[in-house]
């Protein structure tokens, strides 16, 4: 069987699973889960976990963690909420603050990882106790709140049905236009007409299914606005940087990298401070989403965000990952929760269930690598 063939076939096996996977979701719910509002409510619900996963990517793609994650996004929705609520700042100067508190974490955690050298996992989960601890000792743990209505409307409001449906449509428009360019410029390294036809049905079910949702509700979610922007902007650096592209040269095979010149201190200071930003950009979003900053927040989101990454095809050997696989783990890790939550299952059982699909996604991601490496020698 050639390339051709077996490309389809698993493009055809994906979309078959994916079908069946959201059937059983629906049956399981009692129809609840694919109605408009319901899936209209999971894109915001998802929408912290994909900033936070657009940037945990690629500290994973060249072997590194972050276990701080979800603290650095509470220390920072704790910054934005006692600015506002209890010293009465206005709104922007309090983002700022916000973001630049992130990326100081980001830098704190880089620091001694890219330059001091010490291990990411002792580093990061040192810096979730210092991060969260900080938060709780601000707070004495009460809830801080409740923030003014101009700034919950950053993940509470929505953009109207006929301009979000317009945004789809010029959105799938880009995306055809740019897939019919690539395989007119780069020939038999695109693929072949079928590939291009495959991609651009693909295309137009997505933008159908969404142009369903959002008309038929409210519009897309600001939070999801937000989020989309953060997942493009790590598209960006991961595909058309020299940055991004040092980033998987580190992770395939670091000794090679060093020998090439390639400062991998720096790079891995630069890819925690991306993080760091992601922590203030997050705690904004989860801040406003609840209307103020809970002692829970942003409680274990970084084991979700890995969960996610893992999902997606994010590699824990490094070295591989896309901000499309991370995507799609976001949504199939939110979809879970949510359906769980229809369900009314307990909140420990969740755990659990989250626990054995982060295993078996790891699991899964080493069977892949053995299989790669096993193959690599036949050949």
């Amino acid at each position: 069987m050639d390339k051709t063939k077996k490309h389809i076939l698993k493009r055809a096996g994906t979309c078959v699973a994916v079908m069946l996977m959201l059937y059983l979701f629906n049956r399981l719910t009692n129809q609840a889960f694919f109605s408009q509002r319901n899936l209209t409510m999971l894109l915001k619900q998802a929408s912290v976990l994909m900033i936070l996963t657009s940037s945990l990517m690629l500290l994973l793609i060249e072997t590194n963690i972050d276990l701080s994650g979800g603290a650095g996004v509470y220390l920072s929705g704790v910054t934005c909420a006692l600015l506002v609520v209890k010293c009465g700042w206005p709104i922007f100067p309090a983002i700022v603050v916000t973001i630049m508190v992130g990326i100081m974490m980001g830098a704190v955690n880089g620091f001694f990882i890219g330059r001091i050298g010490l291990p990411a996992f002792i580093v990061t989960l040192a810096a979730q106790q210092i991060f969260r601890g900080t938060g709780y000792v601000l707070t004495d743990c009460a809830t801080i709140g409740p923030m003014p209505k101009q700034f919950t409307a950053i993940s509470e409001n929505f953009i109207p049905p006929a301009i979000s449906v317009a945004a789809v449509i010029l959105i799938f428009a880009a995306f055809a236009f740019i897939n019919l360019r690539n395989y007119r410029r780069m020939g038999k390294w695109y693929g072949t007409k079928g590939h291009l036809v495959e991609n651009l049905l693909l295309g137009a079910m997505v933008a159908a299914v969404a142009i369903w949702v959002f008309y038929g509700y409210k519009g897309i979610p600001m939070a999801a606005v937000i989020a989309g922007l953060i997942a493009f902007m790590s598209y960006i650096i991961t595909t058309k940087t020299t940055f991004g592209r040092k980033i998987f040269l580190i992770g395939g095979n670091k000794e090679a990298s060093r020998l090439a010149g390639i400062n991998i201190e720096n790079i891995v200071f630069k890819s925690y401070l991306y993080e760091g930003l992601m922590y203030g950009i997050g705690g904004i979003v989860l801040t406003a989403r609840l209307g103020g900053a809970a002692s829970t927040g942003g409680n274990l989101l970084e084991l979700d965000a890995v969960a996610a990454a893992c999902i997606g095809g994010v590699s824990m050997s490094g070295g591989a990952g896309s901000i499309m696989g991370c995507i799609s783990g976001v949504l199939i890790l939110t979809a879970i929760d949510n359906v769980m939550s229809l369900m009314n299952i307990s909140s420990y059982l969740q755990m659990v269930i989250k626990g054995i699909i982060l295993l078996f996604a790891v699991c899964l991601d080493l069977y892949t690598n053995k299989a790669k490496f096993k193959f690599k020698l036949k050949k």
